[in-house]
């Protein structure tokens, strides 16, 4: 890493079966366990074992750049009020065929309001960084009370909300790029759809801020379908109302998967745009209404 000051990089494993341990070990990280299975509670072990004046958090599918820490921290200011800066997470070029479709759904999505695909090309304040790609002021992090261990995702997006409702700022680059290996099968991008949606919807019912339209979209129209479909046994009228839903969300399905193989100018995957964008739907779908109906 090319960076002017001391730094150490500590290694959250949740006790992975593969050679994390032994590579962290080569190169003199230092190695701590959590043991209850949640991104945040890793995250917060993270920063309990760091002591320095700026904690910088990465994800283990992420390659950073040599001047990763540099680029980040010449963007705070010296009065204190950012409180994080982050950058875009990229996919990168010798990614999986199907990878870099997972890649190409998530950078659309974003296009709606989300921040985990954005790629914005201008350094500016925003509302979120991903923890994939971010450094925050280890005093800001202690003054919110850290990350939330009760959230199965979103823990990240809801501490920065806190964060900017204490009046700090958060910043976005360009400059900062990390390569973000994405989602390798149909079911780790199945699991990740449902487990955000489950996070959005936990993260929403504590701060009903944080909740958008698009994301209530989805579990509506399966809400809506459920509808359609539980009274199609007494009218005929409920059927047409249930085929005429789904031809439409079907029909605004492809319609995205087109616009995005024209954008990307990979026509060849257009089936499994369709099929990547209709299984975040319903993943997600079916994880808001659920973390909706959990007791808190």
């Amino acid at each position: 890493m090319n960076y002017p000051g001391s730094f150490n990089t500590i290694i959250v494993d949740g006790h992975s079966k593969d050679d994390t341990i032994s590579i962290a070990e080569k190169y003199d990280c230092d190695v701590i366990f959590e043991d209850k299975g949640t991104i945040s509670y890793a995250r917060e072990l993270g920063v309990e074992k760091s002591d320095s004046e700026f904690v910088a958090f990465t994800d283990a599918d992420c390659v950073v750049p040599e001047n990763w820490l540099s680029t980040l921290i010449n963007h705070f200011d010296d009065n204190g009020k950012v409180a994080a800066v982050g950058g875009p997470n990229i996919t990168p070029e010798d990614d999986s065929t199907f990878a870099k479709s997972v890649g190409d759904v998530l950078s659309l999505l974003s296009g709606a309001g989300a921040r985990y695909g954005f790629e914005g090309k201008e350094t500016r304040e925003i509302y979120h960084n991903p923890t994939c790609n971010v450094v925050y002021r280890r005093e800001v992090i202690e003054e919110v009370g850290g990350f939330n261990h009760d959230l199965i995702t979103v823990d990240d997006e809801e501490m920065d909300y806190r964060i900017r409702e204490q009046d700090y700022k958060i910043l976005y680059t360009p400059e900062a790029e990390v390569l973000h290996y994405r989602r390798p099968s149909w079911k780790s991008f199945t699991k990740m759809g449902y487990r955000y949606g489950l996070g959005r919807a936990q993260a929403t019912k504590l701060h009903p801020e944080m909740g958008e339209w698009f994301h209530f979209a989805p579990s509506s129209i399966i809400l809506l379908l459920a509808l359609f479909l539980g009274n199609a046994v007494r009218s005929r009228s409920w059927v047409k109302r249930f085929a005429g839903t789904l031809s439409l969300g079907v029909m605004g399905i492809v319609s995205m998967s087109v616009f995005l193989s024209a954008k990307r100018n990979r026509w060849t995957q257009l089936p499994v745009y369709v099929i990547l964008i209709s299984i975040w739907f319903w993943s997600w779908g079916v994880g808001f209404i659920k973390g909706l109906c959990q007791n808190t």
